[in-house]
């Protein structure tokens, strides 16, 4: 009933207004919020787009809404993000119907017109809203899920940010990854790093020949290793045996009787002690396993004939930093 009067129904609100001290029900613009709002309806009239918006308020350092929320006594578990402006934020005031001075509450989405002060026109507001859909509609959609298989993988040197694929100048059949940190933040969150794609994959299989050399295992030294794990792993499958049957032994007695339960733990923990010891040498034995079995595959990587999916897993992640160099960060 009260959504349907046009009376404000949310826990707290939006950023640029407040609640009326005599009406809480009743939305009036807060004095400072309120000039960081319709500045960003002001900038989106005159063309400029939310990556720009969003530049311009970290450039100025002028609080998200969560931060203007916590310095005003809100309180609670709430993601205060990254202290910085974003494009969803900036979006999301720019398509909020409520700054029209409209409010849209419910399950119902009961709407009311004329409830309070609006922070922007309802003629620019629709006009914002007709230039979303028409950048919406002309955007070709980059087919970037098959052919990125870099994704997430290269890093900013300089701000540690993901680093985006973009196609060459003039749709060129080339690729280059970019930070537009710099773009949506400002320059002095990063400088904005650049890397071609080539560059990126040469720098891939030169540095995995050199680790790969580096930390080769030759025949002769993996059977020699392979071997002294054979015998570390049934010495410690003995003594396993040997520490349990003794644990049983300790048990039996504890349950007679005759020691206490101090002393059967302290058989037990050794037991304990020597099966987790068989556990762990099982476990490295087969780690070198599969680290020799990968190496003798990725030797032929750096003339390319391995195919770079097969060695994506072995990428921890590629950092390009400030000299354009490539350094590439390996879990092998």
């Amino acid at each position: 009933m009260k959504a349907q009067h046009g009376d404000f129904i949310g826990p707290r609100a939006p950023f640029g207004y407040q609640k009326s001290k005599e009406n809480p029900s009743q939305l009036v613009p807060d004095p400072v919020a309120a000039v960081i709002v319709r500045k960003i309806f002001e900038m989106a009239e005159s063309g400029i787009g939310v990556t720009g918006i969003v530049r311009y308020l970290n450039e100025r350092s002028l609080p998200t809404p969560i931060q203007y929320a916590r310095a005003h006594g809100l309180d609670g578990n709430f993601d205060d993000g990254n202290g910085n402006w974003n494009s969803r934020s900036v979006k999301y005031i720019l398509t909020n119907r409520t700054y029209t001075g409209m409010l849209v509450q419910g399950k119902e989405k009961r709407a009311v017109k004329a409830t309070h002060e609006p922070l922007v026109d309802s003629g620019t507001f629709d006009a914002i809203q007709k230039a979303f859909q028409a950048r919406a509609y002309n955007v070709v959609p980059q087919r970037q899920s098959a052919d990125n298989i870099l994704k997430s993988k290269v890093i900013c040197g300089c701000c540690g940010g993901k680093m985006q694929r973009k196609r060459g100048t003039g749709h060129a059949d080339w690729h280059f990854f970019t930070c537009i940190t710099k773009n949506r933040l400002g320059a002095d969150k990063c400088t904005g790093l650049y890397a071609r794609e080539e560059d990126v994959l040469s720098a891939i299989y030169r540095q995995l020949k050199d680790y790969v050399n580096e930390h080769y295992i030759t025949n002769s030294a993996y059977k020699q290793q392979i071997q002294e794990y054979t015998e570390q792993i049934a010495d410690l499958a003995q003594h396993k045996t040997t520490a349990w049957i003794n644990a049983m032994e300790h048990y039996e007695k504890y349950v007679q009787g005759e020691i206490s339960k101090e002393e059967f733990h302290v058989v037990q923990n050794i037991a304990n002690l020597a099966k987790e010891a068989l556990i762990q040498a099982t476990a490295n034995k087969t780690a070198y396993e599969k680290q020799y079995s990968k190496f003798r595959k990725l030797l032929s990587a750096s003339s390319k004939d391995l195919p770079l999916i097969e060695i994506m897993d072995c990428i921890d992640k590629i950092v390009v930093d400030g000299g354009r160099q490539i350094m590439v960060q390996w879990r092998l």
